[in-house]
């Protein structure tokens, strides 16, 4: 590979060039399997949770939003109960 790079110096720049070699200087890196076991368990345990976490806000809403629902419904219905009785 050539490869030319700029090294600022006290005074300016120097040049600094590396040429063509027949050899790779690159050292040989021992590729590893991928993440272990405990770590992929890890990390389902942490989405399951957050998933977990969101669904129950969600079902929690839902159902006080539901519950004044359906005591609005009540409370009008007493209220026209209440006024046929009246008459």
């Amino acid at each position: 590979m050539f490869r030319v790079t700029h090294i600022q110096a006290q005074g300016g720049f120097r040049r600094v060039a590396r040429h063509f070699s027949e050899k790779s200087a690159a050292p040989e890196v021992k590729k590893s399997g991928g993440a272990g076991f405990f770590s992929r368990l890890s990390s389902f345990i942490v989405g399951a949770g957050v998933s977990a976490l969101g669904a129950q806000y969600y079902i929690y809403n839902e159902l006080v939003e539901g519950n004044k629902v359906i005591l609005d419904k009540q409370k009008a219905i007493e209220k026209r109960l209440s006024s046929l009785e009246r008459k």
